[in-house]
């Protein structure tokens, strides 16, 4: 997920990136073809021997010298799931080839070609793409070219290397610590087991680990302990998400089927219990209205329109300057997400006072979750989100943001460790910065590329990148995720 944006400033930048894929197509089209019917694969059980065609895939792989891990891990991702959904029927080898193994296999490939750039460990894998003519004679003299001009500057080499290894390293500290995560299941604090495996499995998601894990145990403990966990707490908080809705998030992860009418009942109590102890729950009890809101969406529960302004409704004074100013930036911008959401009318008056506290949040140095607090992750996400959901990201395109959340991402990667005292601050500042790095990749505007390419890449680059802006390709030859402008969520 985070390599989209790369790949994309690849695509504008580089003239000759499609011959590339062009000989990777001609190359694994014709082995597959081959192997499917050697084997005597018919497309009626495609789904059942797919395995066999990856498994064929991946020992190609690794007589390129690819290691074996990093394939595994691409090899795992759910994207490999045929029809997942029943609604789309793939009628051929060669529609499976391009919907679901081509763009990974761009991924795999390109993702080594950037190593190259920055002298990462790929000499035989270059060679043998060399030898296997992957590689044209005008492609190997760009790369060339742009090595070069990246090595001049070296500043954005040590940029582009420490952004490559993001994820080798969030993968290897995920993987090294599988055991670790697994265990996590078997707190007995259903709080600590919940809330910690929620946030962790947002994680593992966002590098398409899944399958690495094994979650047996907190599945059956979410189907056979929901008068457990099917509760409300304090202080609920983004770090600090409510129980009933990290167990029903993790049931839709987990594809498990609860007592709907169970959950649908204690949903509608929450909503009545929250109408009546606040004045105002929009703003005294924001992440709590939010969460409900989420999980009335996941559980298909749909509350009326009166319903939904019974939540929103608060007096003026709410929205004081003198209120605004004690509330996290955070909170801010869910009640402007919140009022997104349900498309909330008549409340100009109050984004505009929420946008103008919202001002004061943003400084040169980063984005502070607090009028006089300390910059973080969190609020630099949802700062950025809301001026992607308002359609106005140019507001902070001259914030040199990814410096500081990538900084920070490392240091606080060095300090993570999985166990049932880990912080639950640290984790939560580290889901934070990797979804930032999500929308700087997957929201396709002018000022996240250039932003990401200034940052990344010298200004020749960024030049050409600018000029092309016109070019992208709303359906890009690899994988090509879209953020929902609402709800912040990926879709393919």
């Amino acid at each position: 997920m985070i390599f989209q944006g790369l790949f994309n400033i690849f695509s504008l930048f580089l003239d000759n990136v499609d011959s590339f894929y062009n000989r990777l197509d001609q190359f694994f089209r014709e082995r597959i073809t081959n192997f499917v019917k050697m084997k005597e694969i018919e497309i009626d059980n495609l789904d059942k021997r797919f395995a066999e065609i990856l498994d064929f895939i991946k020992a190609d792989l690794l007589e390129m010298e690819f290691e074996l891990e990093e394939i595994e891990n691409k090899f795992l991702d759910l994207f490999f799931e045929i029809n997942p959904n029943g609604d789309c029927k793939i009628s051929s080898i060669h529609e499976i080839y391009d919907i679901k193994i081509a763009p990974i296999l761009y991924e795999i490939f390109l993702e080594k070609v950037v190593d190259y750039l920055v002298d990462i460990n790929v000499n035989p894998i270059i060679l043998n793409l060399k030898s296997k003519d992957f590689l044209s004679l005008e492609f190997i003299v760009e790369l060339r070219n742009l090595k070069d001009l990246i090595n001049k500057h070296p500043e954005k080499k040590e940029n582009l290397k420490k952004y490559l290894q993001i994820q080798e390293r969030f993968v290897k500290k995920l993987i090294e610590n599988k055991k670790g995560i697994e265990i996590l299941e078997d707190l007995e604090d259903p709080k600590e087991k919940l809330q910690l495996l929620y946030l962790i499995d947002r994680i593992i998601s966002f590098f398409h680990l899944e399958m690495r894990f094994d979650f047996s145990h907190i599945k059956e403990y979410i189907l056979n302990n929901m008068d457990e966990w099917l509760i409300t707490i304090p202080l609920v908080t983004l770090k600090n998400p409510d129980l009933y809705f990290c167990g029903i998030y993790l049931s839709k992860v987990f594809n498990l089927k609860l007592d709907k009418d169970k959950i649908k009942k204690f949903l509608m109590d929450l909503y009545e219990e929250g109408i009546d102890e606040f004045e105002a729950p929009l703003v005294q009890a924001t992440d709590g209205v939010y969460y409900l809101l989420k999980a009335t969406h996941f559980m298909k529960l749909w509350l009326t329109n009166s319903q939904l302004n019974r939540l929103i409704e608060a007096d003026s004074k709410y929205f004081e300057q003198s209120y605004l100013k004690n509330l996290e930036t955070s909170q801010l911008v869910v009640i402007l997400k919140i009022y997104n959401l349900i498309r909330a009318r008549n409340v100009d008056e109050n984004i505009y006072a929420i946008l103008e506290e919202l001002e004061h949040r943003i400084t040169p140095e980063g984005i502070k979750q607090d009028r006089d607090g300390f910059i973080s992750s969190e609020a630099t996400y949802y700062v950025l989100f809301c001026n992607y959901m308002r359609n106005c990201l140019e507001k902070v395109q001259e914030h040199d943001l990814l410096s500081s959340i990538i900084s920070r991402i490392y240091r606080n990667l060095e300090l993570l460790e999985f166990s049932a005292d880990m912080n639950f601050d640290l984790i939560s500042e580290l889901f934070y910065a990797l979804e930032i790095l999500k929308l700087f990749n997957c929201i396709e505007t002018r000022q996240m590329i250039i932003q990401l390419a200034k940052y990344l890449f010298p200004p020749e680059v960024v030049e050409k990148v600018s000029l092309n802006m016109e070019r992208i390709k709303t359906q890009a030859r690899f994988r090509h995720l879209k953020v929902n402008r609402i709800t912040g969520e990926t879709f393919y």
